[in-house]
């Protein structure tokens, strides 16, 4: 893979995490609000929502074709550099992607009107995993052979 594709690879999966990310950020902060309004507030929370929820779904996509393209692409791969990438990719499977499908499923439930409150605790969670994964990402030496 030569440098230039690398780059590029490492932009887009650095903006789809972002969007990823702040997507499902702003998505549970609109539920949380859309349990406490009435009416046609509920009407507008849930268009709102469900915009938000494709930027989650864009980033989310953007952040794994490039992650895993930068994985792969490499000799040797990603996988045989050390236990960074697992324990990041376990990070992400067990919080950000458990947290993306709960957030899906509840953007539905609020739209056909079954609405209420979500754990305090999730967006707190979410910026906890993606301290994690930004780290184990960042640094040079961390956890690699």
């Amino acid at each position: 893979m030569s440098i230039t594709v690398h780059a590029w690879l490492h932009i887009g999966h650095i903006t789809g995490f972002v969007a990823w990310v702040a997507g499902m950020l702003a998505t549970l902060y609109l539920l949380r609000v859309h349990a406490m309004v009435e009416g046609p507030a509920r009407d507008v929370c849930a268009r709102q929502e469900g915009r938000t929820a494709m930027i989650m779904d864009l980033g989310a996509t953007l952040a794994l074709v490039c992650g895993f393209w930068m994985a792969f692409g490499t000799t040797p791969s990603a996988f045989k550099t050390g236990g960074w990438l697992h324990v990041k990719l376990t990070i992400v499977a067990l919080t950000l992607f458990a947290i993306h499908g709960f957030t899906r499923a509840q953007v539905k439930r609020f739209r056909n009107g079954n609405v209420k409150e979500l754990p305090r605790a999730l967006p707190y969670v979410v910026m906890l995993a993606a301290a994690a994964v930004i780290i184990l990402g960042a640094h040079p030496t961390l956890l690699r052979k």
